[in-house]
Order: C-alpha cells, then sequence, then structure tokens
C-alpha cells in the first residue's frame, strides 16, 4: 500500500492541474478532501486532530 500512495498522489496532481476554474468543481473537492482528512484524522491518535477538523469542518460548512 505504501509504495502506491505516492503514485496516487501524483496521478491526483495531475488531474486536477487539468481541472478548470470552477465553483462548482471547487466545492466538490472540498467535500472529497474532508472525506479524506476525516479519515486521516480517525486514524490518528491524538485529540488536537479531532479538534482541527471540527474547526475546519465547521468554517467550511459556513463558508456561503
Amino acid at each position: 500500500m505504501s509504495f502506491l500512495l505516492p503514485l496516487a498522489v501524483k496521478v491526483i496532481d495531475s488531474a486536477l492541474a487539468k481541472l478548470p476554474e470552477d465553483a462548482e468543481i471547487g466545492s466538490l473537492l472540498i467535500d472529497a478532501c474532508l472525506h479524506i482528512l476525516k479519515k486521516a484524522v480517525a486514524m490518528s491518535s491524538t485529540k488536537v486532530d479531532d479538534e482541527l477538523f471540527a474547526v475546519v469542518e465547521k468554517a467550511l460548512a459556513n463558508r456561503d
């Protein structure tokens, strides 16, 4: 799995570079990033990560 992550990062970076500047796509990307971040925070064992994620999630929910 660890050897696939750098490859996945390169593929994602390449795909993101080709995306048009669009608010709807941006919103979808934010949602995807929050989903990934939530999974990463759940895997960590620190309360600070949980609190930081909660603040970021709340801030993004109130962005409109």
